[in-house]
């Protein structure tokens, strides 16, 4: 019997990471989680005896060579920033993620690790757009910390692949929602909408709620990032996106039809980091993955209220 193949997935805790590990283990993969100390476990709890988790900083050097023993593929998913913030402190920004995801890569070079997944963000490296939807070659020029960071990380993996042949591919993520997202968090606004409705909270909105974005079901996006490590490919860069956009606007009206609830909805003096629209091209993906996105944002939006309604009725 072949040996099983390893893969290692930072911030495999998470959100993203946990939806990540499962899928990988479903489809055969041997996974360790690994993510900052006493972290909570919740998100991989219905799987844990499943895999294996390390705890540690990922800003430690010897955490980080620790971690990639017996390893053969590495998911960055570690991001210590959010975008509407990552502007108060750009030097925080830089020490944290951009200096950490150096060390990475250069200690998977090191141990020969078979491929680095990067998870960018296909919502802030391009900042405003000159046209929808936007395509992998078209001109990025971030307007925040955290899309400039995640942009020049995808330099270093360029630079790096050609220097040392390392193999790499980097997703362009848009905004990822469904079960496990933290309704309490600051960022990904379907959990927070839906759970204010469940609650009866009133939903806090900057702007007029026109803002657009490409909203992508979690389990779409994971299949996508899982099924990479097995794929050659010339193109390295991808947008992982529904491809279709959808205002803020559209998302409560969406809720309030899925809850039969009436919302309460506030609005607030709009923010300069946020971009007017992003939609981004997915055809790329489509076609070197064999895949497409399964889940509109109806049905994703139902999946996501009934997990959080069972949450808040225990």
């Amino acid at each position: 019997m072949l040996k099983k193949e390893r893969c290692l997935i930072y911030g495999g805790g998470g959100f993203i990471g946990s939806h990540l590990a499962e899928r990988l283990l479903d489809i055969g993969y041997n996974v360790t989680v690994f993510d900052k100390l006493n972290f909570s476990g919740k998100n991989i709890s219905d799987f844990a005896d499943r895999l294996q988790v390390i705890e540690g900083d990922f800003n430690n050097e010897i955490d980080l060579k620790n971690s990639l023993k017996g390893i053969d593929y590495v998911f960055h998913l570690v991001s210590s920033t959010l975008p509407a913030s990552s502007n108060d402190n750009p030097v925080y920004d830089a020490e944290t993620n951009l200096i950490s995801s150096l060390k990475l890569i250069r200690e998977c070079i090191e141990k020969g690790i078979k491929k680095i997944v990067f998870l960018s963000s296909g919502g802030t490296v391009y900042g405003i757009p000159e046209s929808t939807p936007i395509k992998e070659d078209d001109r990025a020029n971030p307007i925040c910390s955290y899309g400039i960071i995640k942009k020049t990380i995808e330099e270093y993996l360029y630079m790096y692949g050609i220097i040392s042949g390392l193999d790499y591919f980097v997703f362009r993520l848009s905004n990822p929602y469904g079960e496990r997202q933290n309704p309490h968090a600051a960022q990904g606004v379907i959990p927070v909408f839906v759970n204010n409705a469940i609650t009866g909270e009133t939903i806090s909105i900057w702007g007029n709620g026109e803002v657009v974005r490409d909203y992508i079901y979690i389990k779409d996006a994971v299949k996508v990032l899982a099924e990479s490590i097995r794929i050659k490919s010339e193109s390295k860069i991808f947008n992982l996106s529904s491809g279709k956009g959808h205002s803020l606007n559209q998302i409560i009206e969406l809720i309030k039809d899925i809850s039969c609830r009436d919302i309460k909805v506030e609005y607030k003096k709009g923010r300069n980091v946020d971009v007017p629209v992003n939609i981004l091209d997915n055809t790329l993906a489509q076609k070197t993955f064999s895949w497409k996105p399964e889940t509109d944002i109806k049905e994703g939006i139902e999946l996501t209220y009934k997990y959080l309604e069972k949450l808040n009725v225990r």
